[in-house]
C-alpha cells in the first residue's frame, strides 16, 4: 500500500503502477522457473551422472572436457582453450555425446581412396601390418579394414582403429597417415587423384 502511495505522490497513475507491478511479477517468476530447472537439472546430473568432471563430450557442435559441475551451471574447457559455461538445464536438456563415459579408448575412422586397379589385398596386408607395429593402435579391439566405395577413378577403403585414449587420436590418426604415405610410395601404391574428362567439339 506504502509503494502505490509514493508512485501516486509522484504523479504515476494507478493504472500503470499495477502494469509495473504485474510485468515485474511475470519477469521474476520467469527467473526463478529458469533457476530452478537448472537447480534440479544440477541435482539430477549429481545423481544420474551422464557426465563427470574430466569427461571428454561433445555438445551443440562444441567439443571439450568437463571441467567442472556446480548446482547451477557446469564449465566445459574447449579445444581451443575457452571455458565454455553452460546451464545445467541446456546441459541435461542438450545431445550430449560422452566419449568417455565407457572408458577413455576412442574409435578412429580413416578413409583411404586407391587408383581402380590396385591390388587391394596387398594395400589391405600392407595397412594391417602398419597398425600392427604402431603401439598406440589397440590390438584388441583389432583394427579392422574395409572396402567401400568403387568407381572407374578409385577403390575406397574405409579404415577403423582403437586409440587408448581420446586426447591422442587426432595425433595418431596424422602420424598414420605419414606413414601410410611413405609404404606406399615404397610399394608403388598410388592414391586416387581427381579426374575431370574435357571434351572438345569441333563447330
Amino acid at each position: 500500500m506504502g509503494l502505490f502511495l509514493a508512485f501516486a505522490a509522484v504523479g504515476i497513475p494507478v493504472q500503470q503502477i499495477t502494469l509495473i507491478i504485474g510485468a515485474l511479477g511475470v519477469g521474476i517468476g520467469f527467473g526463478l522457473q529458469t533457476l530452478v530447472n537448472n537447480l534440479v537439472s544440477g541435482l539430477i546430473i549429481a545423481f544420474e551422472k551422464p557426465v563427470n568432471v574430466d569427461d571428454m563430450i561433445e555438445i551443440g557442435g562444441q567439443s571439450g572436457k568437463v571441467k567442472s559441475i556446480g548446482f547451477r551451471s557446469s564449465v566445459i574447457s574447449t579445444a581451443d582453450g575457452a571455458d565454455l559455461i553452460m546451464p545445467n538445464g541446456d546441459l541435461l536438456n542438450s545431445h550430449v555425446i560422452n566419449w568417455t563415459l565407457g572408458g577413455m579408448k576412442k574409435r578412429v575412422h580413416l578413409r583411404v581412396e586407391v587408383q581402380y586397379g590396385t591390388d587391394l589385398e596387398q594395400v589391405k596386408t600392407l595397412l594391417l601390418d602398419i597398425m600392427v607395429l604402431d603401439d598406440q593402435i589397440l590390438k584388441n579391439p583389432e583394427p579392422v579394414i574395409q572396402f567401400g566405395e568403387v568407381s572407374a577413378q578409385f577403390v575406397a577403403l574405409e579404415i577403423y582403429f582403437w586409440v587408448r585414449t581420446i586426447k591422442d587420436s587426432g595425433q595418431v590418426k596424422s602420424n598414420l597417415i605419414v606413414v601410410i604415405n611413405k609404404i606406399f610410395q615404397e610399394n608403388d601404391i598410388h592414391l586416387a587423384v581427381p579426374t575431370q574428362d574435357i571434351y572438345l567439339k569441333n563447330p
